[in-house]
């Protein structure tokens, strides 16, 4: 199936119809107007700044993160939650979109985000009289059976609990494992669309190499990235977009 210059499988238009699609959203999705949400960079870049401390080479952010936690003293998941609020982000064309993807009332929707923010809330309040059921860590529902918008890594309404830092990845993935129970779960069961996500962070990488791809269960990404040979190792189809869409 082609919509302007896009070609979306047929497998991906199978699950969205048959109900068994669930979309991941990245920062990416809260990028543009008018949400001007930073990326994750962006808000390390913003959380550290006036500490006169600096991400280091070859350093990861939530390492970043977490020196300016245990070492600086800095309030990292207050000042978050501050940047990702205070303008007052709304929800883009893309949050919209993503929501109809889904039939009926939203309360059939199945939404994984990475995010913070709570655009997509904002969104389905816009476009449909059903509110979705809506998830954060640490209490996520099971993996293989939900329906309503998870947000994996927390959100903004409670601050201690969002996953930012190192520390609170071994937490999320490891000591309390809630975040790692929920995605083997999903991509052992559901058909996957990553959007604005860059599948960059190592422990996503992980899960995506340990679980296989099979093609009940197979993934896509929306992307203008083209290292076919990146995609091939995770198990990931890509989607191409021309870059600035």
């Amino acid at each position: 199936m082609r919509l302007g210059e896009i070609d979306f499988p047929p497998e991906l238009i199978s699950a969205i119809r048959d109900g068994e699609l669930v979309v991941f959203a990245g920062a990416g999705v809260s990028k543009g107007p008018p949400a001007n949400l930073p990326l994750f960079e962006e808000l390390a870049e913003a959380i550290s700044e006036g500490t006169g401390d600096d991400i280091r080479t070859g350093e990861a952010i939530d390492q970043f993160l977490g020196r300016l936690d245990s070492e600086n003293g800095t309030k990292v998941n207050e000042i978050a939650a501050r940047v990702l609020t205070e303008s007052d982000p709304q929800p883009t064309e893309l949050h919209k979109d993503l929501l109809r993807l889904f039939k009926g009332d939203l309360g059939s929707i199945r939404l994984v985000t990475t995010n913070f923010d709570l655009l997509f809330e904002l969104a389905a309040e816009e476009i449909s009289a059903t509110s979705p059921i809506c998830f954060r860590a640490s209490a996520l529902p099971r993996g293989d059976e939900f329906a309503g918008i998870v947000h994996v890594h927390g959100d903004v309404t409670v601050i201690p609990d969002m996953v930012l830092t190192d520390a609170d990845f071994g937490k999320a993935y490891l000591v309390g494992g809630w975040a790692r129970r929920f995605l083997v779960a999903l991509f052992q069961t559901s058909p996957v669309l990553f959007v604005g996500y860059s599948h960059s962070d190592v422990i996503m990488e992980y899960l995506a190499r340990a679980i296989p791809v099979t093609p009940e269960v197979p993934r896509f990404i929306l992307t203008d990235d083209g290292d076919t040979s990146k995609w091939s190792r995770l198990g990931i189809q890509p989607i191409m977009f021309p870059s600035g869409n």
